[in-house]
C-alpha cells in the first residue's frame, strides 16, 4: 500500500494547474512535469545522505502527499466539472473508437501488471541499475562491468526504484511505462487541439497514438521509450502554449517547457536531439514578441532543465571526465561522416525498418537495396553503423524490433499535407517542419542501430497531431475513420500477440510461474541460473561478488538469489577494470565477499584465489570461499 503515496503528489499538481489552465487535460500534463521532478528531487535528495531506503523514501512520500492532500481537500470543491458530450447517433463510431483504445489499454495493464520485467536491456541495466541503487541506498555511481548502468539517463529507473522500495519488490515496475503511455494517449488529443484540429482530429490523434505498434509493446516493459516521448510530448505541448499565447506571464511558461525538456534528456538524451529545431523554431518567434526578454526566456528553460540533469551530469563528469559519459562509448553512437550521401543512406535505413511487413517483406528489402544503392554509400558503412552490425530488419513483434508500417505511411501522408497547404495553417505548419528536421537531424547525427524504430517513438506520437488535424478535415473525415478502425485493429493484434509477454497462446503469461516469465527471452538461461541462485544463496551469505562482460544479465540472478535467501544479502561488482573501477561502493580489499558469481565468458583469472567452483555452467558460475 506505500507505493499508493505517490499519487496524491500527483492528483495535487492537477488541481492547482486545472485553475491555471482552461484545458484540463493540460493541467493533466502539467502535473506529470510536476510529478517527474519531485521523483526527481526525492531520489536525488535521499541519495545525498545514502537514505534512499523504505524508511526515509516512505517518510518523505508521505509528508509531500500531505501537502498535496492539504492542496486537494482545499481546491476539490472549486473543480470545474469535466462536461460529457450528450449520446447522438452521429457520435457512435467515436463511441467505437474510444472503446478500441479502452481494449488496448486495459489488455496492456493486465499485461504490465502479471509480467515481471524481462526484455534484454531490463536484465542487463535497466532494472539491474535500480537493484544496485537498492543495496547502496544510493543512485551514487558504484564499480560495474556494465557502463550503460550508470551514464544513460536514470529518471524512468529513478521512478522505478521509488515504486519499488516502497512495495518491496518489482509488481509494478512497468507501469511507469504504461502510465506513460496514459498521458500519450491524453497529451496528442490536446496538441491536436491546439494545431487545430476538430475533436474528430483530437480522437483520431488518440486513437494513432494509442495504436502505435512500438509503443503498445513498450507500454507493459522497463524500457524507456514510452516515458521518454511523454516528456517530449509535454516540452511540444508547453512550447506551442509558449509560443501562442498573447497575454499572461511567460515565465511559467517556460519553466514548464525547461523542466519537460529537463525531464525528457534525463530519460534519453536523444530528446536534445528532437527539440533542436523546435528549440530554433522558438527563437525566431519569441523575438519579436519579447524583443531582449528572449534571451532570458530560453535561459530560464536552459537553467529549468540543467538543474534537473544536474546530479546525473556530475556524476558523469567525475567518473568518466565527460558529462556524457565515457568518451569512447558516445563516440560508437554518433556518425562518423556528414555529408548529403551519409544522410541519404540513415535517412533510408532509418525509415525502412518500419516496412517489414509479413508476405511482402523480401520484396520490400529488395527495392530498400536497390534504393539505397543510388547513395553510393555501402548499406554496412562502418562511419555510419552501430559496431560490427549489419543492415537488416525483419517483421517482429518484440519493443526491441518492431516497426509500425501503417502508421509510418498515415504520418508521412500528414506531413506532406500540412506542408503543401502550409498558407492555411501556419502553426501546424512550422510543427510539421519541425518535426520532419528532427527526424532528419537523428539521422544525421546518430548511427543506424537495427533497434532504432524505438528510439523514434517519440516522433511518432509527435506526428499524431498532425494526423489528426488532417485526417478530420471536411472531406476525408470518413476516410479518417476507416484508416482509424485499421489502426486500432493493428493495436489489438500487437497488444494481444506481444512475443516477450504474450496474452494468448501456449505461451501465454496467464500459463507461466513469474520467476520463470524472467526468462522468456533467453529460455536456455532459466535452469543454469536457478541452478546458480541456490548456490549463491547456499551457507546464507551476506555479500556477493559480481563478474559479468559488457551486457550479461545480472538482474534475474539478484531476484532468485533473495526468492530464496531474503532480502539481507548484498551484491557488488568486483574486479572492474573499466573506468567505474575507482567509484566508492566495491567492497575494500580485506573484505572479500563470501561468493563471486562470474556471468557469461568465464577467464579463470577473474576469480582469485582461495576461491572453489560450487557450481558451473557454460552461462554462470559460482565460486565460494
Amino acid at each position: 500500500m506505500a507505493a499508493f503515496l505517490v499519487l496524491p503528489v500527483w492528483v495535487g499538481a492537477f488541481l492547482l494547474f486545472r485553475r491555471v489552465f482552461a484545458d484540463w487535460r493540460e493541467a493533466v500534463l502539467a502535473a506529470c512535469v510536476t510529478w517527474g521532478v519531485v521523483v526527481v528531487a526525492l531520489s536525488e535528495g535521499l541519495s545525498l545522505f545514502h537514505t534512499l531506503a523504505f524508511g526515509p523514501l516512505l517518510v518523505a512520500w508521505s509528508v509531500t502527499s500531505c501537502a498535496a492532500l492539504v492542496v486537494c481537500i482545499r481546491l476539490w470543491p472549486k473543480m470545474p466539472m469535466l462536461p460529457l458530450p450528450p449520446f447522438r447517433r452521429e457520435l457512435l463510431m467515436p463511441v467505437l473508437l474510444v472503446g478500441g483504445i479502452a481494449v488496448i489499454l486495459l489488455t496492456t495493464l493486465v499485461i504490465a501488471l502479471i509480467s515481471p520485467p524481462n526484455n534484454w536491456d531490463s536484465m542487463t541495466y535497466h532494472m539491474a541499475r535500480v537493484a544496485n541503487w537498492v543495496d547502496h541506498r544510493s543512485v551514487r555511481d558504484y564499480p560495474t562491468h556494465i557502463l550503460r548502468q550508470l551514464y544513460l539517463g536514470p529518471w524512468a529507473e529513478f521512478a522505478v526504484a521509488n515504486l519499488q522500495i516502497l512495495a518491496g519488490g518489482d509488481r509494478f515496475a512497468n507501469l511507469i511505462q504504461y502510465v506513460a503511455m496514459l498521458g500519450n494517449v491524453l497529451g496528442v488529443s490536446q496538441l491536436a487541439k491546439k494545431l487545430g484540429a476538430a475533436w474528430q482530429g483530437q480522437l483520431f490523434a488518440a486513437v494513432f497514438c494509442a495504436t502505435i505498434p512500438m509503443g503498445v509493446l513498450q507500454a507493459s516493459s522497463t524500457q524507456t521509450d514510452q516515458v521518454s516521448a511523454l516528456w517530449f510530448l509535454c516540452f511540444l505541448n508547453f512550447l506551442v502554449v509558449l509560443l501562442t499565447a498573447t497575454s499572461g506571464n511567460p515565465w511559467g511558461k517556460a519553466v514548464l517547457v525547461g523542466a519537460s525538456l529537463g525531464l525528457a534528456a534525463l530519460t534519453k538524451m536523444t530528446a536534445l536531439v528532437f527539440a533542436a529545431p523546435f528549440m530554433l523554431w522558438a527563437a525566431f518567434v519569441l523575438l519579436p514578441k519579447h524583443h531582449h526578454r528572449t534571451v532570458f526566456l530560453l535561459a530560464t528553460i536552459g537553467a529549468a532543465g540543467l538543474a534537473i540533469n544536474a546530479g546525473h551530469l556530475l556524476r558523469n563528469e567525475a567518473a568518466f571526465g565527460s558529462p556524457l559519459g565515457p568518451p569512447s562509448e558516445s563516440a560508437i553512437y554518433t556518425n562518423e561522416i556528414h555529408s548529403p550521401a551519409a544522410l541519404a543512406s540513415n535517412v533510408i535505413r532509418n525509415l525502412a525498418v518500419h516496412l517489414a511487413v509479413p508476405a511482402m517483406d523480401m520484396d520490400i528489402r529488395g527495392e530498400v537495396f536497390r534504393l539505397h544503392g543510388l547513395t553510393g554509400f555501402d548499406i554496412n558503412d562502418r562511419r555510419t553503423t552501430f559496431l560490427d552490425t549489419t543492415f537488416y530488419y525483419h517483421f517482429a513483434l518484440s519493443e526491441d524490433y518492431a516497426g509500425n508500417p501503417l502508421h509510418l505511411i498515415v504520418a508521412v501522408i500528414s506531413l506532406v499535407a500540412v506542408l503543401w497547404s502550409f498558407r492555411t495553417n501556419r502553426l501546424a505548419t512550422a510543427y510539421s517542419g519541425c518535426l520532419a528536421g528532427a527526424f532528419l537531424l537523428f539521422c544525421g547525427y546518430l548511427k543506424w542501430e537495427p533497434w532504432v524504430s524505438r528510439l523514434h517513438l517519440p516522433l511518432f506520437v509527435a506526428a499524431a497531431p498532425v494526423c489528426g488535424l488532417v485526417f478530420s478535415r471536411d472531406g476525408v473525415r470518413r476516410v479518417g475513420y476507416v484508416v482509424a478502425v485499421l489502426l486500432l485493429v493493428v493495436g489489438i493484434f500487437y497488444a494481444t500477440e506481444n512475443e516477450v509477454r504474450p496474452l494468448i497462446g501456449e505461451q501465454s503469461i496467464l500459463k507461466q510461474s513469474r520467476t520463470s516469465l524472467y526468462f522468456t527471452v533467453q529460455p536456455e538461461r532459466f535452469e543454469p541460473f536457478l541452478a546458480a541462485a541456490a548456490a549463491a544463496a547456499r551457507g546464507n551469505p551476506s555479500r556477493i561478488g559480481l563478474i559479468t562482460g559488457v551486457d550479461d544479465w545480472e538482474y534475474p540472478l539478484r531476484v532468485l538469489v533473495r526468492g530464496q535467501q531474503g532480502a539481507t544479502v548484498s551484491f557488488e561488482h568486483v574486479h572492474v577494470r573499466n573506468e567505474s573501477r575507482n567509484c566508492p561502493p566495491e567492497l575494500p580489499p580485506v573484505i572479500p565477499p563470501d561468493k563471486i558469481v562470474v556471468i557469461g565468458a568465464f577467464q579463470p583469472e577473474s576469480v582469485p584465489p582461495g576461491y572453489r567452483a560450487a557450481f558451473e555452467s557454460p552461462l554462470i558460475r559460482v565460486f565460494e570461499k
